[in-house]
Formats: C-alpha cells, sequence, structure tokens
C-alpha cells in the first residue's frame, strides 16, 4: 500500500490490523462495510453475478455513482491481482474475496502463501490471480476501455514494486529466519529465488513497455483459467 502511494499510483489496497497477543492467539481488525462474494451471490438471488450486485447496488452502469464503484473495483482488483501474484497468495475461493460498500475488491485469509497451498501438495490453483469473466464484465469486457485501463495500470504497479523490491525481498527474508517452522516457508532459500523471479522475470528492471508485455501475459493466463473456475 506504501508502495503504490508513493508511486501516486491510485490502486488501491486495505491493509488491517493484526495484533499477536501470544504464540498462538491475537486480535485481528474487523473489515466492516464489506460482503464476501459468496454471501453477495446469496443475497441477488439465484445465478447472480457481480455485475447484477452493481446494478443492485449503485444504479444504471451509466450513472456516476456505478462509474465510480466501476473504477473502485478496477483500482482495487489491480492491486491484489499484484499482490497475489507477487506473494502467491491462494485459497482464493469468494468466501475470501470481499467487495466493499464502494465497490473495492479486498481479501481477507492469508493461510496460503508463497510456498503452500491448499490440497496437500496439489497446487491447483496455476493462475497468476483470480481474473474471472464476472470481474471482467464490471470492467465491461476485454475489449473496453476499463479494461485497457486495468492493463496499464497493472503495468505501472508492477514497475513500482520492481523499484522497490528489496523492501519486499528482505521483508520476507527476515520473517524467513525467525518463523521458519510456519508452513508458508516450507521451501526456505528456494522461496526467496523464486519470489525475486517473480519480481525481476528477465533478472532486471523491466521498462514500462517491457512491464505492459510481461503483464499483459500474467493476465491472459489468468483470464478465466479453467483451474480457478473449477476452485470456486
Amino acid at each position: 500500500d506504501q508502495i503504490f502511494r508513493e508511486a501516486k499510483l491510485p490502486l488501491w489496497l486495505k491493509p488491517y490490523e493484526i495484533i499477536a497477543t501470544g504464540p498462538h492467539c491475537g486480535l485481528i481488525e474487523v473489515v466492516s462495510d464489506a460482503l464476501s462474494v459468496s454471501s453477495i451471490k446469496e443475497k441477488t438471488g439465484a445465478n447472480a453475478t457481480i455485475v447484477d450486485y452493481f446494478r443492485q447496488q449503485y444504479g444504471k452502469p451509466s450513472s456516476k455513482k456505478y462509474q465510480r464503484a466501476v473504477d473502485n473495483f478496477t483500482n482495487s482488483l489491480c492491486a491484489y491481482s499484484l499482490v497475489c501474484y507477487i506473494l502467491q497468495i491462494k485459497d482464493r475461493h469468494n468466501e475470501n474475496i470481499l467487495i466493499d460498500i464502494a465497490g473495492h475488491v479486498l481479501h481477507i485469509d492469508f493461510g496460503f502463501l508463497l510456498s503452500n497451498a491448499p490440497g496437500k501438495g496439489l497446487k491447483f490453483e496455476k493462475a497468476p490471480f483470480k481474473l474471472t469473466q464476472e470481474m471482467l464484465d464490471v470492467m465491461g469486457g476485454e475489449g473496453s476501455d476499463t479494461f485497457r485501463s486495468f492493463r496499464q495500470r497493472m503495468a505501472r504497479g508492477f514497475v513500482a514494486l520492481q523499484a522497490n523490491a528489496e523492501k519486499i525481498i528482505i521483508l520476507v527474508e527476515m520473517m524467513l529466519m525467525g518463523q521458519s517452522d510456519l508452513p508458508c516457508f516450507e521451501g526456505g532459500k528456494s522461496l526467496i529465488k523464486e519470489l525475486k523471479d517473480r519480481l525481476f522475470p528477465t533478472n532486471q528492471r523491466l521498462s514500462l513497455e517491457d512491464a505492459r508485455r510481461h503483464v499483459d501475459g500474467l493476465i491472459q493466463q489468468s483470464v478465466n483459467n479453467w483451474r480457478t473456475r473449477c476452485y470456486d
């Protein structure tokens, strides 16, 4: 979140407080004014989509309220897609993805990341991040101006993360040294190499144009991925 803010990007994340009060317990901040995608579907009606919810919640697609919600959705989807890819956050089913009152996407439950995943070693979620047809439809589809903007914002966000990669890598290395018994650190030093490879796919910082090509590749792997659909 700090990296995106310092780069003056509109990308949006929802940091929330977690305080450890003992080796196996703690306090976690409640995420207010938000519902899981699963709950939204249940409340909106049978076979309802996220677009149906947006129309019910924000009115006509041509209204300013609706367009603002779509912009919030796009900015947050960009940010969380990048974070999910870089940190390999898994278990991204519809109970772990929320939408808040302003239309932002936000993720919860980070029990699987970096090297571990649900399925006892069978890593079913192979897509770089979750990007379903429903999410594309909120942005107006793959041919829309909003989706083109999504791709551009993703590329700029990736460049910002590369510029601050050392901060991210050092933080993970510190956690690995202090908590190496946690399941997400099972890969040891190899997971650090994999993290660096995701941040630097060509072993160097990318230009904005190269970042666009790289991010477009990640998006194409993620769009309506059959593994994502099956996991839902």
